[in-house]
């Protein structure tokens, strides 16, 4: 009676292993959506240019707030929170 279990624990073990194989090779080759440096710069830039802005025009607490924030209010920008 042992000996179906074994065995679907082997392929279970197997099918597992050969999807974190596939897994592995999609993470090492496949295509992705990757951010350019340049795509980033560009962000950080307009945010900059925003915060200094608000600076200018004496809104202080609201900058506080924004860089407070894990991504400086970046949300809506596109920008992903660790």
């Amino acid at each position: 009676m042992d000996q179906p279990t074994h065995k679907s624990d082997i392929a279970h073990f197997r099918q597992s292993q050969q999807l974190q194989e596939i897994s592995a090779q999609r993470g090492m080759y496949g295509s992705a959506v990757v951010a350019s440096h340049e795509s980033i710069t560009a962000r950080m830039d307009r945010r900059a240019e925003l915060l200094l802005k608000l600076i200018g025009e004496g809104k202080h607490k609201e900058v506080a707030r924004l860089m407070e924030t894990k991504t400086w209010g970046l949300e809506g920008d596109g920008c992903v929170t660790l």
